[in-house]
């Protein structure tokens, strides 16, 4: 779960910009040289000169760069994403990962908070989930197990846009490891594009948030059935679970979905548990 209180004050490491796009450039260098490659043989000379040219302006020019990674989510709406992606690989762990950015929202300030916190997000998740995979080899092989046996550690970090219009956009990045569910995070992102504030439950229901949201989320419940109520911890109490800090997005039709992290309400299986606020 984010802070979003801390967003205003949060402390980029001076390094950390380039130790990220270092570790981007790696990935991608090869998977530029290996796709025009394979295009070269499939399309024929005069197809892999014009492919290269373009790849060498993506390499070289961030505006031709951030043209090509724009992702339009709706219609004519702002087009407020673009993403880097990279693939790395090793005898412990392999990375495939994702990154977002924020952009032409019209507000250089909100733009790079969000950047920042957004690299400084991902630079920690994977530091983390590396560390996690060195451990778990070097336990794999100090109890006997052989290197060549050993299966690496898959570490994906993705993103997803959930909703956008003129006045508001939401997405969520997420983190996944295939040794160590219990280490999946999500990092959630509610903007709004006018004021420039990342929006909490507050914001949006008003200072009775905690009874609307409990309210809700209850009324839901309790149109579940028995074997799905077996899940919840007992004597569970949901207006202690919702905070200005409790994770949420905006749905395809703009309405609030509250997601509930796993084992907060619930057994590990059930996982996060979601309601729609209405």
């Amino acid at each position: 779960m984010i802070d979003k209180s801390g967003y205003e004050n949060i402390e980029i490491p001076g390094e950390l910009d380039q130790v990220v796009q270092d570790a981007l450039a790696e990935g991608l260098e090869q998977r530029r040289k290996n796709r025009v490659r394979d295009l070269s043989r499939r399309l024929g000379p005069m197809a892999a000169v014009f492919l290269l040219c373009t790849v060498t302006a993506l390499n070289i020019s961030p505006t031709f760069a951030a043209a090509a990674c724009d992702l339009p989510v709706v219609g004519g709406l702002c087009q407020v994403f673009l993403f880097r992606e990279y693939h790395k690989e090793d005898d412990i762990k392999y990375i495939d990962a994702k990154i977002p950015q924020i952009k032409n929202t019209g507000k250089t300030e909100l733009e790079q908070r969000i950047n920042q916190e957004i690299q400084k997000a991902v630079y920690d998740c994977l530091a983390a989930s590396e560390a996690r995979a060195k451990d778990y080899h070097d336990a794999f092989i100090a109890t006997g197990g052989d290197a060549e046996a050993f299966v690496p550690v898959g570490i994906t970090i993705d993103y997803e846009v959930k909703y956008i219009s003129p006045s508001h956009v939401s997405f969520v990045i997420s983190q996944y490891e295939s040794r160590f569910s219990s280490y999946h995070c999500e990092f959630y992102y509610n903007i709004d594009l006018g004021s420039g504030k990342v929006i909490t439950l507050k914001d949006w229901f008003g200072p009775s948030y905690q009874q609307i949201v409990a309210d809700s989320i209850e009324e839901s419940i309790a149109q579940w059935s028995d074997e799905q109520r077996g899940i919840l911890w007992e004597h569970l109490s949901i207006p202690d679970l919702i905070s200005e800090d409790t994770n949420f997005y905006f749905d395809r039709d703009g309405q609030v979905v509250v997601v509930i992290e796993k084992y907060q309400a619930a057994y590990g299986a059930a996982g996060s548990l979601e309601f729609k606020i209405g």
